[in-house]
């Protein structure tokens, strides 16, 4: 079952996604492949000098591909594909193949990834002497270099074996707040703490010297409001190999990407404000509020729900059923914008926090007459009844 063109392709540019993280494979010795399980698609990358990437995509039906394997290794790969889809991740695996025209040996491992409109397994594979021991290093090697690709979320910064920065991408630029990529490429990253900041300068000057993988954190300023802090990983990838590097991932930790209540229910259309159930008064609306029912921010604070937007004796109402039962679910509502346009809302309401604070939230809903009518009247005669019911 064919499945959207080139996705497969599509996904394989982001996980190779320059010449310097082709490069660096390269040097490692590893190509990246991947498969659509539902396509039935496999995927692999070529290193290939005249690209302008530094490799080309090959793509074959699965089928297809399965005839390049020995006869007794077929069913290998197909169960390194089978343990990464049930198990999220394969062990390596040894299997033969045709390539250029001989038989060659490599090491296999697999890893099962989300976040595409339908998830996709990618793997290594590492050329090796057919005596050779299992490479047991491929499993933690895919997991580094997935962590770094795949998430779209991530920084990425990649330096050469020098720590000469090669290739950075957008996130790590709008992270770091560096409005030109041409102000850090080709340059030192050990020389540019004004724009990476001194300690992740220092964590590159410490695993060129260490070649070890770095994990730490680090506190971003920001041009308005707290810092931010950023989990980061500095991976060395064959450093002694002149094509080698260092790859940076970094992301907001979870206490750097809280976002505002307001920036919620400003995106919400229908209309929200808070008032003060006691005095009536209007604390807060969201952008909706403010332009549908006519609100301006100096009213905020100071006008009450009873002064334009409903009457006293609605109010009343709505504050009998609230202190009743504590919530509304919502009945029909005349209700008067300060630009003077009469409308019917469905007003769900409900405290926020405790009773005894007095702080509600009212959702305004807009309705169709012809379907549901008001009024006041029926509304008023769903409170009576229910101020008649007993609530435990």
């Amino acid at each position: 079952m064919p499945t959207e063109v080139n996705v497969l392709i599509r996904s394989m540019r982001q996980l190779v996604p320059n010449p310097e993280t082709s490069a660096i494979l390269t040097a490692m010795g590893v190509s990246y492949w991947a498969y659509d399980p539902v396509a039935e698609e496999l995927c692999w990358q070529r290193t290939d000098p005249t690209s302008v990437r530094g490799y080309r995509l090959a793509k074959l039906s699965i089928h297809k591909a399965l005839h390049f394997y020995i006869q007794r290794d077929r069913t290998r790969f197909l169960q390194v594909i089978s343990n990464a889809v049930e198990h999220g991740l394969s062990q390596t695996t040894r299997v033969t193949m045709k390539a250029d025209g001989s038989y060659k040996s490599y090491d296999l491992v697999a890893s099962r990834i989300s976040g595409k409109p339908a998830f996709l397994i990618i793997g290594l594979m590492k050329e090796c002497l057919p005596e050779a021991p299992v490479n047991a290093e491929l499993p933690d090697i895919l997991q580094n270099l997935s962590n770094v690709f795949i998430s779209n979320a991530s920084a990425v910064l990649i330096t050469d074996t020098k720590g000469v920065v090669r290739s950075a991408n957008r996130q790590f630029l709008k992270l770091f707040g560096i409005s030109n990529a041409k102000q850090i490429i080709g340059r030192d990253a050990r020389t540019i703490p004004n724009y990476i900041g001194k300690k992740l300068a220092s964590a590159f000057t410490d695993i060129l010297r260490s070649s070890l993988a770095v994990q730490g954190t680090l506190k971003l300023p920001q041009a308005a409001g707290e810092p931010v802090e950023v989990l980061y990983d500095l991976h060395p990838m064959a450093l002694d190999n002149p094509n080698g590097g260092i790859i940076f991932a970094g992301e907001l930790a979870a206490n750097s990407m809280e976002i505002s209540a307001s920036e919620v229910l400003d995106a919400v259309p229908t209309p929200i404000l808070v008032a003060d159930l006691d005095s009536r008064r209007i604390k807060y609306a969201n952008k909706a509020g403010r332009g549908e029912l006519g609100l301006s921010a100096r009213q905020i604070g100071t006008e009450r729900l009873s002064d334009t937007l409903m009457s006293a004796n609605d109010v009343r109402d709505l504050t009998l059923v609230l202190d009743k039962v504590g919530w509304d679910a919502g009945r029909v509502w005349q209700v008067q914008s300060h630009i003077g346009l009469k409308r019917h809302y469905r007003i769900r309401t409900c405290f926020i926090g405790k009773q005894s604070a007095r702080q509600i939230v009212l959702e305004f809903l807009p309705v169709r007459l012809e379907k549901d009518k008001p009024g006041n009247e029926k509304a008023q005669n769903f409170f009576t009844r229910l101020l008649d019911m007993s609530f435990n």
